[in-house]
Parts: C-alpha cells; structure tokens; sequence
C-alpha cells in the first residue's frame, strides 16, 4: 500500500511529495465550512434530504486526513433523526495509516465522537472500494484507494455534491485532468453542486466544458477567491459504462412498505436481512431447516482469514473489502467478543502458491506480514519450523452464536418461519407467489411477496429463474478432535491447506474436506483420516485417529469462479433476445441495457468464506433492493452479478 508519508510541522501534517499542507494551519474547519459546506448549501440540503427520507451522496476527490468528512458528519446528524443514509465516496491514493490519521484527527477535539467511530473501523490496506458503516448507517463512508480517475470510472452514482479537493493543479495534475472532468460530468446531474479551495483557471475552463456553471467567489482567510456552481446539462440517459451494458440496467426501488421475502436463514439471508432491516424493511424469512445455519453457516466453529492474491482483480478487491468489512460488523454486533474473537491468525508455508504470495506479497500491519519461525511460534503458542504469513486481524467465529446475534437484533422487524420449504415461485399481479411444503401441510402456498431474494444456497439453482447459475455443492466434513495438554497451547487459528482452530471445550475443530457435487451429509472415516494427515503437514504428530472424538458435514455452495452471486435476477429471455449474438465481436456500444426481474434478487455461493463475503454482500444487494448507491466498485459488482454466467455463454456461444 502507498500510504502517506507526511512530515510533522508544529503538530500539523505536511505532504513533502507536494510540498504543501493538508489543512490550514490557522482555521482548518472554517475553510472546510466556508468551501464546502457554505457553497454546497449544504445545510438546507441536508434538512431536505432527511424530510424526503432520501440518501444524500457527496464525492470527494481528496480524502487526506479526514476533516472535511468529519465536519460534514457533524452537519449530518446535527440536521436531525433519519434512518437516512449520507453517503461520502472519497478518492485517495495516499491514505494516511491509522496510527497518522489518528494523530492529525486530535487536532479537533470538537469532532471526538465522530473521529473515533471512524478511527474504530479505519484500515485502507488495500487497493479499491471500502465501507465503513457509522452510526448505525446513518453514515456511510466509501474510501476509494486508487488513482482518482480510475476510481471515479468506478463509481455508479447520481452524486449531490462534489468537494473537489486535490493538492494545487500545478502540484497535482492528474487531479485536475480533462479526464477527470469527464468523469465528474458522468456521474452528475441537474442540481449537483462542487466547490473547490482553488480558483485556478484550468479548474474553470475544465468544470465549464463538463457542463457546470462556474462562479468565482470570495475565499475563506487570505484565499481571495475560489470556485462553485451547478450542474447544467440535461444528459441524455443515466450515466453507464460504455464497456457492461448487460451489467447495467434500471432497478425500481423496492418501498419500504413493501412486503419482503428471504429464502435461506443462514449467513447470507441473515446479513441481507439485517441490512434491509437496517433500512427500514420488515422481513419475513422461510427456512427448510428446523434453525437457522441448517447448512455450512451452522458449523460449531470457523475462521476469518483474508484471501491473498497477488492479482489486481475484481476478486481480490471484494475479498479484501469484505474481509475487513466483516470483521467492522462483527465489532458492531458483539464488540465483546462473545461471539467471536479477534486472535489474529498464521497460514504456513505449504505450498508453492503460498511461498510465492509471502515473497512477493507487500507487507501490511493490517492485512498480511511475513513473520520469522520464532515470532510465529510465539504467537502460536506450538513449534513453528519456517516463516509464516500472519494476518493481524483474523478471527476464531462462532458461527451459530453469530447467526442468533443477528436475529436478536432484528428484533421484531424479522420474521422466521422454520420447516417451510420452497419448490416454486411464480409473478402475478405485482407479486410473488410462493409454493411449497410446511410443517402444518405438505403443499400449500407460502405467501405473495413485493420482494424475494434467495438465499437458499447451492438449492438456489433449482428454480427456474437461476438454472443458469453455475452453482455445485461442495460437501465438506470437519473433525472434532480431544485436546492436548500440549494441543492447548495454540493460540490462534493456523491455515496449512486445513485449518486447526484453538481449544474450546477440550476440543479442537480441523477441517475441512472439499467434495464437489456431493451433498450426503454422514460422517465419513476416510475424510477424518484426510482432515489427520492435513494436519500432519503443519503439525506432524499432533494428533492421531484416536484423537477424533466428532465432526461435522455440511454443504457448501459454490460457483465456477469461487465468486458469490449476488444482485438482481436477470430476465433470461431479454438476455437471449439482445445478446446471444455476443460471440460475434460487436462492440459493447450496440447493446442496450440489460433487465431484470422485477422484485427478484439472489444471494449465494458464499462457498467456505461465508462469514467473511457475506456482509458486504448483503449491503451491495440492500442497497439495490431500496435503490441506494452501491458500495463496491463497478468491476467487483460486475463479478459477483447473477448475469454473468449467461453473459459468458453468450461470448463462447454455448447457449
């Protein structure tokens, strides 16, 4: 990560790589009062944002150490109660680290209740998108970790207000680009507002061409003038990435009176379930099982690790965000640890992949550092022979425990109906209706809802809508085994191919195997035996057949390219209709938009990384059902979305 270096002059941040401050020195928030929120009319804009129960978006091309968020956080709340989201997007491709930000931040004890929030949450150890929820969502920060304009390129959003804050054009000029200025065109429309420190006429003339009307006005101190104005220009159509039109399309938002459906009450329904609730929603769940988790999510333990890759892919980048966003809901949901807890966590050298990500991999306080086989050791608690990957963060998880938090703080906005399973659904006038068996009646109708989602795992593929879904299941089995008084010892969760977890109870858990297309859900010896000599390759002798004293078999369900499947159900008809001509090579721009199923959405394919993609998943699908901006970036919501398996056949002609 290329974080800022900034030098410390009298207490306040200085940026030598462009010899200039972060904040004046002398009235920092009035600056940031006077330029942003002044000529963004940003008070009375607010108040009307709260009334009209809208989502108010702010883009922000320089996130620095974080004072023009803090101020307009404190505007935010200050403007009233709302289940009404702010949405900040910031640009910044030197993020300060915590421990700077944390230091700049003091400088403003009037901001201490909102500086700490986001000093709780704050890590930007990674390339793309990344969410920090605050204030119980009332505030929802989008750190852009990139070069401004191929973040900007990733943004799919109306935005209100622009604080176009780079370092000085003639410091900065990427900042300031004719390319920049056409994203900013993009993702404006009538009404959206900028303003910015400087006055330089490159900054004009570029606004002017991108269709703002530009004022001069009065600056804050010894600033004599600086920029603000309007959006103009009528655009022709909603602003959509030339390159995916089939990944683009209208949503109608889904009224929060509406009726909502969630098939599937483990990780992922339940996240997404919180979510919506989260935003207002009533939901009513249908769960086969006899408790939520009846699957993979009901494990009796598991670990949160990240994903290390050395590609700069759309996977990696939501792996990441979903890693760190995970463990910030987990910290809202039980800042105890009752239900999980922080103990960081190794994974061994054991294979070639592996050696070539700890070599290759940058280091990172927060993500993944190399550590040598003695620190390892340490830590651990058993003998460690060579180095190590160590992930600071990672995360013994209770999965059952985790899954009733959430019901519980659903509270009465959540509906479980247990021993109802789905076998159809079908549209009719406005709704859908399901049918299928319940524990009162073998075949009967389920309910009409405005919204469904499924949530139902690798059993999603059986329904019609989403047999193009490439999802398999994938059978794995994990061995309970007695401890050790040496086996005590470990300390945290150890990857090596397997995975071994601490004690708990005098048991330890190890797992797990990986059958695809295998949904039987008995014990088997010879996985045991497998799941042992896995161990074996981390902790030779540690354990034996003798020390199996249980385990667990699940499903998992999985896809092709080890992504989730998350967002709006497309219409396959339309698809076959306007693009199963893609094999041919036409160019992106002769196809329209794609379209969907009206109220239809899915969540699945969270394969063994449930707990850790989950979250973020379920807020990229709540933001689609109420029409929120998105939090992820266009490639990532690209990867994960329901049509891409369509649109790939499509290009090889194998439908």
């Amino acid at each position: 990560m290329n974080y800022a270096k900034p030098e410390w002059r009298d207490g306040q941040p200085y940026s030598p790589d462009f010899d200039d401050v972060y904040f004046s020195a002398d009235n920092g928030v009035q600056e940031t009062e006077h330029v942003f929120i002044r000529h963004n009319q940003l008070e009375a804009r607010f108040a009307l944002s709260l009334k009209q129960h809208k989502p108010f978006v702010i883009a922000e091309t320089g996130f620095g150490c974080g004072l023009n968020f803090l101020v307009s956080v404190k505007y935010w709340l200050d403007a009233g109660e709302s289940s009404t989201s702010l949405y900040y997007f910031s640009v910044e491709n030197r993020p300060f680290t915590p421990e700077d930000l944390m230091r700049a931040q003091v400088l403003w004890p009037e901001f201490r209740d909102i500086a700490q929030a986001l000093q709780q949450q704050y890590q930007a150890a990674s390339a793309g998108f990344h969410l920090f929820d605050l204030f119980e969502g009332r505030v929802k920060l989008i750190l852009m970790v990139g070069e401004v304009e191929s973040m900007l390129q990733q943004m799919q959003v109306a935005v209100d207000a622009w604080f176009l804050d780079g370092f000085a054009p003639g410091l900065n000029a990427d900042m300031w680009s004719e390319a920049v200025f056409s994203q900013i065109k993009r993702l404006s429309c009538v009404g959206t507002t900028f303003s910015t420190y400087t006055a330089a006429g490159v900054v004009k003339r570029g606004l002017q061409s991108a269709g703002f009307c530009v004022n001069k006005v009065s600056g804050c101190g010894n600033k004599r003038h600086m920029l603000s104005g309007e959006f103009q220009l009528q655009p022709a159509s909603s602003p959509v990435p030339v390159m995916q039109p089939w990944f683009e399309g209208e949503l109608t938002p889904i009224d929060k009176s509406s009726t909502v459906c969630i098939v599937g009450a483990g990780i992922a329904g339940l996240t997404t379930a919180w979510s919506l609730v989260r935003r207002g929603y009533q939901v009513v769940m249908l769960e086969a099982g006899a408790g939520p988790g009846a699957q993979a999510s009901g494990n009796p333990r598991g670990m949160l690790m990240p994903r290390i890759s050395l590609q700069d892919c759309a996977d990696a980048e939501f792996y990441h965000s979903a890693y760190f966003y995970a463990l910030n809901c987990l910290h809202q949901l039980d800042a105890q640890q009752v239900t999980w807890q922080q103990t960081g966590g190794l994974q061994l050298a054991a294979t070639a992949r592996v050696k070539k990500q700890m070599a290759e991999y940058p280091q990172d306080k927060a993500l993944a550092q190399v550590i040598s086989a003695q620190e390892a050791s340490e830590l651990c608690g058993l003998e460690i022979d060579e180095a190590v990957h160590y992930f600071p963060l990672a995360a013994c998880v209770y999965p059952q425990k985790i899954l009733h938090r959430l019901i519980d703080a659903m509270g009465d906005k959540l509906t479980i109906r247990y021993h109802c399973t789905v076998d159809s659904f079908n549209y009719n006038d406005g709704q859908w209706r399901l049918s299928g068996s319940s524990s009162e009646q073998k075949k009967h109708d389920l309910g009409s809802f405005d919204c469904l989602i499924l949530a139902s795992a690798w059993q999603t593929r059986r329904f019609k809508a989403f047999d193009h879904l490439y999802l398999q299941p994938a059978r794995g089995q994990l061995s309970l085994l007695k401890a050790s008084s040496k086996s005590q010892k470990l300390r945290l969760p150890v990857s090596y191919g397997g995975y071994i977890l601490p004690a708990n109870d005098s048991q330890h858990v190890a797992g797990a195997s990986f059958e695809l297309d295998d949904c039987a859900l008995e014990l088997r010896e010879e996985e045991h035996q497998s799941n042992i000599n896995d161990l074996d390759r981390g902790f030779k002798g540690l354990f034996s057949e003798q020390d199996i004293c249980g385990g667990r078999a699940s499903v998992r369900a999985v896809t092709a390219d080890r992504v989730p499947v998350v967002g709006p159900a497309p219409s396959k008809l339309y698809y076959d209709d306007h693009y199963g001509d893609l094999y041919k090579g036409k160019t992106p721009d002769r196809y329209p938009q794609g379209h969907y199923m009206p109220g239809l959405f899915v969540n699945t394919g969270h394969g063994a990384r449930g707990f850790s993609s989950a979250f973020l998943s379920a807020e990229l699908l709540a933001a689609s059902v109420c029409g929120e901006p998105l939090p992820v970036s266009n490639r990532v919501r690209y990867a994960l979305h329901p049509a891409r398996f369509l649109v790939r056949s499509f290009k090889k002609k194998k439908i």
